[in-house]
């Protein structure tokens, strides 16, 4: 393949969705495609160049889809020490000739059914759209609209999430609540619907039960590398704060190669990697203190 450069960004999603798709029906494996350009063509968001492909597979399909792309050269990025690693769902692939990665997700937060019956439910509505000649699996509307509206609300305070929540609402017309409604239900994902469906004037219809779990509040808390730590940090017994603070303060070369791929590792190359990383959490710290001071409030 010609090397990354001579392929538009949105040109590689769409073609890496068609590989995907390829080898995962090669292999009798099913894969349902989230988000991204599957949302744009069905109207549910501006359009947006993707910068990767997600893929939802059943659970215990995860690690073979992943052995089966690394056999085409696709690598799992570096996880480097990840302060809050308890809720991992999913496995982020690259590879050197290809200007978009690959998310193979085993579950969606903010969907609290058993990930394989989850699974069921959003493969059992699925629809088919054409990427890059090939008729891929997508979700219905009602399952797109759920991925869409978790996605915005986990980063309500990036611009650009707002921006596609408000359109989202715009587009969600009344002959749609009682099926989003009763997906909703049936994924266990009420809870962290709530804003959806108080904003879409539904809050009445029934069956609109349950609180939001612990992972759901740190997802809609922990967004930056500064919020992360303090979480951690404030999570974690007095025993383990002094080796956590040390991590934050001077990470493993691992940790900063999952932040840049190509860094320098000569000694000043570390040295500019390790100042860029100590500025991004102080100028982060205001704003994360107060983010997770509003989650534990609720």
């Amino acid at each position: 393949m010609a090397a990354a450069e001579t392929l538009h960004q949105e040109e590689a999603v769409l073609l890496a969705t068609a590989l995907v798709d390829y080898v995962a029906a090669s292999a009798g494996l099913q894969a349902l495609f989230i988000k991204g350009p599957g949302a744009t063509m069905m109207g549910l968001r501006e359009n947006h160049v993707s910068a990767d492909v997600d893929v939802l597979v059943r659970p215990d399909d995860l690690d073979k889809m992943v052995e089966l792309l690394g056999g085409r050269g696709w690598l799992e990025r570096p996880s480097g020490v990840s302060v809050v690693r308890r809720y991992s769902h999913s496995r982020t692939l690259y590879h050197p000739q290809w200007n978009c990665d690959i998310d193979v997700h085993d579950r969606f937060p903010g969907m609290e059914a058993p990930p394989d019956g989850a699974f069921y439910t959003l493969w059992r509505d699925r629809q088919l759209l054409v990427m890059a000649t090939r008729s891929v699996p997508v979700p219905s509307i009602p399952a797109a609209v759920i991925f869409q509206a978790l996605h915005s609300l986990r980063a309500m305070d990036d611009a650009r999430h707002q921006r596609e929540y408000s359109g989202l609402l715009q587009w969600v017309d009344a002959s749609k609540h009682r099926d989003i409604v009763d997906l909703s239900v049936e994924l266990q994902a009420t809870a962290a619907l709530k804003p959806l469906l108080s904003d879409l004037g539904i809050a009445d219809l029934p069956d609109r039960q349950g609180t939001v779990s612990e992972e759901w509040r740190h997802r809609t808390s922990v967004q930056g590398t500064g919020t992360a730590h303090l979480v951690a940090l404030l999570e974690s017994p007095w025993r383990a704060k002094p080796r956590l603070l040390t991590q934050t303060v001077f990470p493993s070369r691992q940790t900063l190669r999952h932040e840049d791929l190509h860094m320098d590792e000569s000694l000043s190359g570390l040295s500019r990697a390790y100042i860029a990383r100590w500025r991004r959490i102080l100028v982060s710290l205001p704003a994360a203190a107060w983010k997770i001071r509003a989650s534990r409030g609720r």
